[in-house]
């Protein structure tokens, strides 16, 4: 039978491909040269002829996630703070990527990162062409040697004349590999093998994942570092220059790699001939390698960035001077290498820092092209498809103005973030609030008076207007009405009101859905406040006490999460990201534990009131003790029981999955158990109960949300449907995600409440999962393994268990991919903006995620339903034959 062109199949792949047409130009012109590293210019500098280097060696010591909080702390480095008032001190600031490869190779090459490098942190190469330690080692007055990890290796393993050892023995090496390093080291700088040595402890940033940093563990491994730090530094050469610092920060509870002050913050201690003891100075790490040219004597090369830290020299006003115009000549070179229209700007006898730009690319017209056709030909396809070549309505053509203005609007802000880089993320916020009231609002919706003109945009724009020139100032004023804008939908979707007023005009209605997806910087925290609101409506509504106890239950334990949610988020407010702490929370205190297991009881009340309507005490009491053993399990060190654990969690999904003859109830309790196993032995107490909770409350409030079943609608003629099909899932994925401590909320600003600018930030994710089963020395393959798989199992589940409720996951696929390529057009706008380049990364990231969830949970759902069909098929057949063997014995 041949498929309908508008049947669900065929538009979900019709535009998926329109999509990724329309995406090729993006991904191949404007994405390479944003993403990718660019090619380097190849100038050098010589070193002045009349300066004279006076260090005969260098060291440069590397602690591995020393944030400066850790640096400063005398509780923890007591040795190292009682130097701090003998040596010059640099206060560091690392580039955005704080993963250790990234930091390490800015350091030491001073070559920027591309935004691409943060996925090739444990096979980082060298960025090619020369830098001070390439320059050393081809030096005669120099010999260079390093020791440490593969961050080293990787860049200069290769190279003939660095001697290079390999002290990384895994990622649960705390102290062995520290030690193999200092031997080594001491060993050198006793036997005088080397006069320019890079020395790298990683077992700080172990310590840190495994135990975080406010741990016992961590304290007694910083203290055993500082001894040994110490003791090694005696040996050094009174005429070398010593550099103590470290490649990143840490979080409290053992991560970077997001931009967070406690991951960009470190020191770098410096001492040595011509050094300042008493200086004091801000840096970034790249300036490191514009110090160590210097110190060594070395010709500078363009390529690498940063400037000398002249405040930390004791030398002349006129030496300072011919160092600054030594330095400004490369970084002169290097820009006009990526600025060439700049060659008769600037002169090389004139110094202008200010002039002159950091960043080696900048937007190019031709993106901007590519930008501006790829979205007016997804809005014209879409009118087109829509439209059918009928006539527009006046009104309809105003709404479609107004959705034009929109989108010129958002694409011109993305593009001037140093007018207000608020303005794009509030347009986002909004966007994202509107789509969720005007998909999921009540139904019926209640009768109210006066509201109906609150749903133009008219008394919006006038609002706007008035704002602004009564501040004047648009950031303020727009930041402002976004408060009110939120409050006003919210309520909407609460009464019903924001989705019987969502425009009557089906083309209208569904362009405005696309602009909102296609806006690029959503923020996807502001969904939950009109999802709270309508949970709240649920859990208040006059009909609530007549339901069954466990959908009351249901429905305020969803509430809970959403309170949880949004109050629980707000770094920048808080001061901490409370629903983080509890992901990391373990029982390391009397009130952690107390914390904790109530936590469990709670949960396992809950549960023996949602999943049986029978025997609840008794299922609650199974519960717990399932629970509590689980988290029992995921303390015990020893690997045999680790091993075992993880054979039982593959046996629970299997049963799941394959045991046919137990019925749906049965095969239901094994996956939960299986995904509450998982949870626990790599996210912990909270990350169990917390999806546990959402995913077996999620039948009563889709439920409550009275949305059609897929196999009643038609979506062409059925738009409404179809968006509160896209958009619940999407809002369950985020209350998840958010629960997770993964989404920041808001934050205050000088425009007032604002979005906060990293949203989504995988930095945050939780590895002290991922030693679990994996041995005395997990590999990285093991770690993400044990780390990512409970969040796709858990993620899948959710989105099947939707599709078990009656939903169809099709445009919740295309509205992802909608949000991927959206943020994929504004990429053009990147280059000069480097929170742009990862905010519209971290989108495109999660919302693949995303499509990848919903796609294998359609997958599940058809196979588990075409093995049920056949299973009752059988049955049936069984029940026949059995009943014509009864017959032919009784003739």
């Amino acid at each position: 039978m041949q498929e309908s062109p508008d049947s669900p199949n065929s538009l979900l792949r019709r535009w998926l491909l329109i999509l990724a047409l329309l995406s090729l130009a993006p991904v191949t012109i404007t994405a390479p040269y944003v993403l990718l590293e660019p090619d380097q210019p190849e100038e050098v500098v010589p070193f002045p002829e009349d300066l004279v280097p006076q260090p005969e060696g260098y060291l440069l010591v590397v602690l591995d996630g020393v944030g400066e909080n850790i640096m400063r702390d005398s509780t923890m480095m007591p040795k190292l703070v009682d130097r701090l008032d003998e040596q010059a001190v640099l206060s560091v600031t690392t580039g955005p990527l704080t993963l250790s490869a990234t930091c390490v190779r800015e350091m030491m090459t001073g070559v920027p990162n591309a935004p691409i490098d943060g996925l090739k942190n444990f096979n980082m190469g060298h960025p090619g062409g020369f830098d001070p330690w390439i320059l050393a080692a081809a030096s005669e007055q120099h010999s260079v040697g390093m020791i440490g990890s593969y961050v080293m290796g990787n860049m200069y393993g290769d190279s003939p004349n660095i001697e290079f050892v390999n002290t990384f023995q895994g990622h649960a090496d705390y102290y062995e590999g520290d030690r193999a390093t200092g031997a080594i080291l001491e060993e050198w700088l006793v036997d005088g093998r080397h006069n320019v040595i890079a020395a790298h402890f990683s077992g700080p940033d172990k310590v840190g994942h495994k135990w975080g940093t406010v741990s016992e563990e961590y304290r007694n491994k910083m203290l055993d570092m500082d001894q040994h730090l110490s003791s090694l530094l005696r040996f050094v050469p009174a005429n070398w220059t010593v550099v103590v610092t470290a490649d990143h920060g840490m979080t409290a509870s053992g991560s970077h790699g997001s931009a967070e002050a406690d991951t960009r913050n470190v020191l770098a201690l410096v001492s040595g001939p011509g050094i300042d003891a008493s200086a004091r100075a801000d840096a970034a790490q790249l300036d490191l390698a514009a110090l160590m040219l210097y110190d060594l004597g070395l010709d500078f090369p363009s390529q690498v960035h940063g400037r000398v830290p002249l405040s930390l020299l004791s030398i002349s006003l006129d030496d300072r001077d011919k160092v600054e115009a030594w330095n400004w000549e490369a970084a002169l070179h290097r820009h006009v290498f990526f600025h060439p229209e700049d060659a008769e700007i600037y002169r090389v006898a004139e110094i202008n820092w200010q002039g002159i730009e950091g960043d080696p690319v900048s937007i190019r017209p031709l993106d901007v092209f590519i930008s501006i056709a790829v979205l007016s030909a997804t809005f014209l396809l879409a009118y087109k498809w829509l439209q059918q070549g009928q006539s527009t309505t006046k009104k309809e053509q105003q709404h479609l103005l107004l959705l034009g203005g929109i989108v010129v609007a958002s694409v011109w802000f993305h593009g001037h973030l140093s007018f207000s880089a608020m303005i794009p993320r509030a347009i986002g916020a909004g966007g994202v609030v509107w789509l969720v009231a005007s998909s999921l609002g009540r139904t019926p919706p209640l009768a109210l008076k006066g509201t109906s003109n609150f749903f133009k945009p008219f008394p919006w724009l006038l609002g706007l207007l008035m704002l602004t020139l009564f501040f004047f100032d648009l950031s303020r004023g727009l930041l402002v009405l976004l408060v009110a804008w939120v409050v006003f939908w919210s309520v909407g979707a609460m009464t019903g009101q924001a989705k019987q007023h969502a425009p009557s005009s089906k083309t209208v209605h569904l362009l405005a859905v696309l602009v909102s997806l296609l806006l690029g910087s959503l923020r996807l925290w502001y969904a939950l406040l009109p999802m709270f609101l309508l949970v709240t409506g649920l859990a208040l509504e006059k009909t609530a006490q007549r339901r069954p106890q466990h959908e009351r239950v249901s429905v305020w334990a969803i509430w809970c999460l959403l309170v949880l949610s949004l109050s629980y988020v707000h770094r920048r407010i808080l001061g901490d990201h409370h629903l983080l702490k509890l992901v990391n929370m373990a029982p390391t205190s009397v009130l952690s534990a107390v914390v904790l297991t109530v936590m469990l009881v709670l949960f396992s009340v809950f549960f023996g009131l949602v999943s049986q309507r029978q025997h609840s005490r008794t299922h609650t009491i199974w519960c717990f003790v399932f629970l509590g053993s689980a988290f029992a399990l995921s303390r015990i060190e020893w690997l045999w029981v680790q091993q075992i654990v993880l054979l039982c969690i593959l046996a629970l999904y299997g049963g799941a999955g394959l045991a046919t003859n137990l019925n749906p109830a049965s095969r239901k309790l094994l996956l939960h158990a299986g995904l509450a196993l998982h949870m626990m032995v790599s996210w912990g107490p909270w990350a169990t109960v917390a999806g546990l909770a959402l995913l077996l409350s999620l039948p009563t409030v889709v439920e409550g949300l009275r949305i059609p079943k897929r196999q009643y609608v038609n979506w062409r003629q059925q738009p409404q449907a179809m968006l509160a099909w896209m958009v619940l899932p999407w809002v369950v994925w985020i209350l998840w995600w958010t629960l997770m401590g993964q989404v920041n909320g808001v934050q205050f600003c000088y425009e007032g409440i604002c979005p906060h600018p990293r949203e989504l930030d995988p930095g945050l994710v939780k590895v002290q999962g991922g030693y679990f089963g994996g041995g005395a020395q997990p590999s990285t393959i093991w770690m993400t393994i044990m780390v990512v798989s409970p969040l796709l199992m858990m993620s899948v589940a959710l989105m099947h268990q939707l599709m078990v409720e009656g939903l169809d996951l099709r445009p919740y696929v295309v509205s992802q991919g909608l949000i991927v390529f959206g943020c994929l057009a504004l990429y053009a706008y990147t280059p000069i903006y480097p929170r742009l380049v990862f905010s519209l990364t971290y989108n495109m990231l999660f919302a693949s995620a995303q499509m990848c969830f919903a796609l294998l949970a359609m997958g599940w759902f058809r196979i588990t339903h075409e093995t049920e069909g056949l299973r009752r098929m059988f049955g049936a057949r069984v029940q026949l034959e059995d009943e014509k063997f009864r017959a032919y014995e009784t003739i």
